[in-house]
């Protein structure tokens, strides 16, 4: 017991020897999270030796890491985790890339030592490495460590369940969080050459001791304390992948819904295709950055965010296409077609697939609070306004149906008492009870009549309209071409041939209209006389007993 006593005593006093100005830092985006630094005064007289380190944190962490470097490529990478029996493994590992650092096995790795503290506390709260790298000034992987200037560091962290594994390369998850920060290692400069972490032999269930550093020299975010300068810059991911993500967000959120407004509101195919067009660069961008980062990081399709992500920008590179062809069809038709409805709902849902993927990737990257609930809000309130705007459009367009006007085309209806699936019928002779004047008032009231309806004539189906107008047009040529044979001087005075007029013909094309008109010679001349004077105004009515007809001929239509 006494010797026991002694022991104590001497490690005790040896320790209040070795302890100096160790620097602990504790980033402030972490729970309990605890780095701590020293350096031996020889080392930092000489420039090169042994550097201890020590990085504590609470056993709901799956890993901890420190790094040396300002960024993860080319950093020297010192991960601790637990072992499952009570100890914590120490695995020095090289970030080539942003992907899962690989363990360094050469002979010119870092020559790491697990000193006496290291493990985890009697209640199981709380695990600790306590290092020493013989070469980390040194070490030919990259990242070296500077003795005599500032340094700089990177820290990150993963919360989950306990590796429990003593094998250096365990297979480990993406970082929850990261941090960076750098220091005057001179300033972190301690009297002994030997382990400074030990302030007391407090027992742990792995073995050794467990110990908290000199809480003098603290820092968190950014401070000065006793000639020491430590400064923070947390985050979880790199400057690109926060290119990516601003890009994607302002396309899907932002220029992809207005841009579908703009076709229904402005009316302009122009002004949407250049939109959406502009739009679409963006997201190839954005994705390619996306895809090189996950690639490096490798995590490419192993995350919803990743795979969601690339089917959504891969469906959308034939939209363009489906852009175009129903752009042809409307210019064709003048109305949509069957491709027009999969262009436009299939940019719609794959519109709202952007916006998921994208919360996916704010997940991912373990966006702050803020963060998530801004990009929430703005979407939702863009995708109102979209909402809002494609009812406004759709009520306004069967508004003017209604009235008979549609703006985006020739609203062909028909008159109430008009047949419009029938041909205007030409005009239908009886036989006059007076020759002479009789016969020319007829006719010439029957093409008012007609000239009249011609002018209210509206058709749905366009080949009627098309039809009925070149029989018109033949009527009226035919009409004016017609020449009456000239009376012999041989013939007798008042000597004229009884004949009767034809049949009605039941439609013009069902007989000769120039020998059914020859009796009409007057009423030709009157005509022709009548053209020019009249042209573009609507036809004079004939007194009362063609309003007669007229109302006939709509009843008719009923």
């Amino acid at each position: 017991m006494k010797t026991s006593t002694g022991s104590l005593l001497a490690a005790l006093s040896w320790a209040s020897v070795a302890y100096g100005k160790t620097v602990q830092y504790c980033p402030s985006n972490a729970n309990s999270v605890c780095y701590q630094i020293g350096v031996p005064s020889s080392s930092a007289s000489s420039g090169s030796g042994n550097i201890y380190f020590q990085i504590s944190a609470p056993t709901t962490y799956q890993w901890v890491a420190l790094g040396t470097g300002s960024g993860m490529v080319g950093a020297n990478i010192f991960l601790m985790y637990q072992d499952g029996s009570g100890n914590v493994t120490l695995s020095p590992r090289h970030a080539s890339s942003y992907s899962t650092p690989s363990v360094d096995t050469s002979s010119t790795g870092a020559r790491l030592t697990l000193l006496a503290g290291s493990g985890v506390s009697s209640d199981g709260k709380t695990m600790v490495a306590n290092i020493r790298c013989a070469n980390c000034e040194s070490w030919t992987g990259g990242g070296s460590i500077s003795l005599t200037s500032s340094a700089g560091w990177i820290g990150a962290w993963k919360a989950g369940s306990s590796l429990a594994t003593t094998g250096a390369n365990a297979q480990i998850d993406r970082h929850d969080e990261t941090t960076t920060f750098s220091l005057d290692m001179k300033q972190a400069a301690v009297s002994s050459d030997s382990n400074p972490f030990l302030q007391s032999s407090t027992s742990t269930s792995g073995g050794g001791g467990t110990s908290s550093g000199d809480d003098d020299d603290t820092g968190s975010g950014s401070n000065t304390g006793n000639g020491v300068t430590v400064s923070e810059s947390a985050g979880s991911g790199g400057g690109a992948v926060a290119v990516h993500g601003i890009l994607l967000t302002l396309v899907f959120v932002i220029l992809y819904p207005l841009g579908s407004l703009l076709m229904p509101l402005r009316g302009s195919w122009v002004l949407h295709g250049v939109w959406q067009g502009v739009s679409f660069v963006l997201m190839l961008v954005g994705f390619g950055i996306g895809l090189h980062e996950g690639d490096e990081r490798n995590e490419l399709f192993k995350q919803s965010h990743t795979i969601l992500g690339t089917v959504v920008v891969c469906l959308l590179l034939i939209q363009p296409v489906l852009g175009y062809l129903h752009h042809r069809h409307y210019v064709a038709h003048q109305r949509r077609g069957v491709v027009s409805h999969v262009h436009i709902w299939y940019g719609r849902v794959l519109m709202v697939l952007g916006v998921v993927a994208g919360g996916l990737g704010l997940e991912l990257s373990n966006a702050k609070t803020p963060v998530i609930v801004a990009y929430s809000v703005v979407s939702a309130i863009v995708f109102l306004v979209y909402f809002v705007g494609k009812l406004w459009k759709s009520l306004s367009r069967r508004n003017r149906h209604s009235i008979g006007s549609d703006k985006d085309g020739i609203n062909m209806q028909t008159p109430v008492g008009r047949r419009s699936q029938e041909p205007p019928r030409g005009p239908s002779f009886q036989e006059p009870k007076r020759q002479g004047q009789g016969s020319a008032r007829k006719a010439v009231a029957a093409v008012s009549r007609l000239a009249v309806r011609t002018q209210m004539r509206t058709f749905i189906a366009p080949t009627v309209s098309r039809r009925a107008d070149f029989v018109q047009e033949l009527y009226l040529k035919e009409l004016k071409a017609y020449k009456p044979t000239p009376i012999k001087e041989s013939d007798s005075v008042g000597n004229v041939s009884t004949f009767a007029l034809p049949k009605t013909p039941k439609s013009p094309e069902e007989s000769d209209l120039a020998s059914s008109l020859k009796v009409y010679e007057t009423m030709a001349v009157e005509v022709e006389g009548q053209e020019g004077a009249e042209a573009g105004k609507p036809a004079a009515v004939v007194e009362d007993w063609l309003v007669e007809e007229e109302d006939e001929d709509d009843h008719k239509g009923h």
